[in-house]
């Protein structure tokens, strides 16, 4: 008895062994079968282009070169073309405000502005008789006559009394007409007169001249730029990709060419709106720094330099588009040709760009099309 119920137990355990030794192998079959056909499928998958960006690093002053500028300027040109005959000035004098500094040879003008007072006097002579002979009658003695003369047959529906009242008052009203217009064909010519004088809207320093002596034609193209050196600024080259990281009131450090070794300190008093395409090809906005140490017993205008401006960071900081972020917490980069997720810490965003404070290197390439990635990806595992 007790023999049989030792083979029992034996038969069992041997039973177990078997059972186990199956579920290993069924589960060994399914997880190579498994790990075959994701292997399959992603090989044979063919992932979407993938959009990536550089993760920006912006550091807590930026950079630029500019050149020592006057906020108040005045660009001259003549509104007519003609004959130079003054120039006063040249490049480097000093101007006051009103003062003459070019003029035209104006005699075509006098004799046209004589030609239009003679033909004002004609007009005004006209419109005065006019007016005499309405008071006097006369124009309504004249209308009445040729009337008579070229319409026996009368009026029908119009009174003839009318018909004259209305033909006197179109005589005078055209005669007036004509002396007005005679008076503002006096003033235009007066004015082009005027205009054939330059004279400067500010004190300043001649910058530029297009011309450099008289007895030669210009045209309304020809400019003399004047500057004002009390207004004087430092205009910085911002690079196109640093510029949203820049405020009015951030402080900067000056450095001029012709200065080594001084530093003059100041703040950002204008961004300005347009980009300007350097020569080089790169695209940079105009920003102007204010600074006491800028004037005209420092420095002159048109000095060359460079600014370090303090950006809107206290620290050097990793920068990535805002929508890569993925519920604040994941970034997917691209490492070896293909999608890998990052988690990651974020600080402050701004203008679009989000503030990454660990999880990123500086060398990563930013995936700018998170989404397309990811609905392919889910589609098909």
């Amino acid at each position: 008895m007790k023999s049989k119920s030792l083979k029992n137990k034996n038969e069992k355990q041997n039973s177990r062994r078997m059972n186990l030794l199956k579920y290993f192998l069924v589960t060994l079959v399914v997880t190579l079968a498994g790990i075959f056909s994701v292997t399959f499928l992603a090989s044979a998958y063919q992932l979407p282009k993938t959009e990536t960006a550089n993760v920006q690093v912006v550091g807590s002053q930026i950079l630029a070169s500019g050149y020592t500028n006057a906020q108040n300027t005045a660009n001259l040109n003549f509104l007519t073309g003609g004959k130079l005959a003054y120039l006063g000035v040249k490049e480097g004098d000093a101007v006051y405000q009103g003062e003459t500094i070019a003029s035209l040879d104006t005699y075509d003008l006098q004799q046209q502005l004589q030609l239009m007072a003679n033909n004002y006097q004609i007009a005004k002579n006209s419109a005065d008789q006019a007016q005499q002979s309405q008071q006097a009658g006369v124009l309504e003695g004249q209308q009445r006559t040729s009337l008579d003369q070229t319409n026996k047959q009368g009026y029908s529906a119009v009174p003839e009394t009318n018909v004259i009242y209305d033909n006197v008052k179109r005589i005078v009203d055209n005669a007036l007409i004509a002396q007005n217009s005679a008076q503002i064909n006096i003033n235009i010519a007066n004015y082009a007169l005027q205009l054939a004088n330059l004279t400067s809207p500010i004190n300043g320093v001649v910058m530029h001249e297009d011309v450099t002596s008289s007895g030669v034609n210009v045209t309304p193209a020809t400019t003399i730029v004047i500057a004002d050196p009390s207004s004087m600024v430092f205009s910085a080259n911002v690079r196109e990709q640093d510029i949203p990281f820049i405020s009015v009131g951030n402080s900067a450090k000056i450095m001029l060419d012709s200065q080594k070794g001084q530093v003059i300190s100041g703040v950002v008093d204008k961004i300005y709106p347009q980009r300007t395409i350097l020569p080089t090809g790169e695209s940079v906005y105009r920003v102007d720094i204010k600074a006491n140490g800028l004037n005209p017993d420092t420095a002159i205008l048109g000095q060359s330099g460079t600014v370090l401006i303090k950006s809107n960071f206290t620290q050097k900081v990793m920068l990535v588009p805002s929508w890569t972020v993925l519920s604040d917490n994941y970034v997917w980069v691209l490492e070896n040709g293909k999608p890998v997720i990052k988690e990651v810490t974020i600080g402050n965003t701004s203008n679009g760009q989000t503030e990454i404070l660990s999880g990123l290197s500086a060398s990563d390439k930013v995936i700018t099309n998170p989404e397309s990635v990811i609905s392919k990806l889910y589609n098909i595992i």
